[in-house]
């Protein structure tokens, strides 16, 4: 069981634009400014075999015209406020679309069968002290919009809603149970973001995002022993990000990569 989670904790660390965290523990983001703020989430990826130099480019060319957009909100980690830098995403996709037609070659193609979509909004929160520095920790969490269920079931053949929450450079919690509720609304500000390589055409927008939720994550330990929990609380607030309207998809198989695919996750934790 714990390999699963190791491996579904690499892959939705990277699904998310490959951001997670790692460092030293935090009470808040201090006074780093937006572009600083999303550099240092860029840093994360070195922590799951990333390129920093990369990653620091990517953020720099998709993520630096948010900046100005940037929120910090204060959350609740079993009872204690905590002030965090926050960011969304919301990938939505025309009626009809079929996860069978964007992975072909993962998912097993049968003409009887559609598979909408699923995990289309991540919302992610970290504490950062410095550009030059990975975050100290962060919260990233990925369900739909309206109301995400986090009961996770290894078992289950549907992914509802997951998340995950590190501190410093060993500790990883996995959720466990709790809902987020999530509600999107696009605003007329265009953003200058590359369409992922599955969409064939789209348009992304500066959107806010309405967040209420408690989600109760378990500490990963490699003995799968531990009962220790933790309870990230979000009072209902709004914050902003991106909304990728895909309005045409084409077959791209496992050259990309959504916020985080359904099946692609299926037969890691099947390993």
């Amino acid at each position: 069981m714990k390999t699963v989670k190791s491996n579904f904790a690499a892959l939705l660390a990277f699904a998310v634009v490959g951001l997670t965290a790692c460092g030293s523990d935090s009470t808040g983001p201090t006074d780093l400014d937006s572009a600083s703020a999303l550099r240092s989430l860029a840093l994360g990826l070195q922590q799951f075999g990333g390129d920093g130099t990369t990653a620091t480019l990517e953020v720099d060319n998709s993520f630096g015209g948010i900046a100005q957009f940037l929120d910090q909100v204060t959350v609740n980690i079993d009872g204690a406020p905590q002030s965090m830098y926050a960011l969304a995403l919301h990938e939505s996709f025309p009626p009809g679309t079929c996860e069978e037609t964007i992975f072909g070659n993962i998912i097993p193609a049968d003409p009887n069968v559609c598979t909408p979509p699923q995990l289309g909004l991540a919302v992610m929160l970290w504490q950062s002290r410095s550009p030059s520095q990975p975050p100290e920790r962060m919260a990233l969490l990925v369900g739909d919009v309206g109301t995400s269920n986090f009961d996770f079931n290894f078992d289950s053949p549907l992914l509802t809603a997951v998340g995950l929450y590190v501190v410093g450079q060993n500790e990883l919690w996995v959720s466990q149970s709790g809902t987020l509720t999530s509600g999107v609304a696009a605003t007329s500000q265009a953003c200058d973001v590359p369409l992922p390589l599955y969409a064939k055409s789209g348009a992304c927008h500066i959107a806010t995002f309405d967040e209420q939720g408690s989600i109760v994550f378990e500490l990963f330990d490699e003995n799968g022993t531990s009962t220790k929990t933790q309870t990230l609380t979000i009072p209902r607030q709004t914050l902003h990000g991106l909304w990728m309207a895909i309005s045409e998809v084409q077959p791209i198989g496992l050259t990309a990569t959504r916020l985080v695919p359904r099946d692609l996750m299926r037969r890691l934790l099947s390993r």
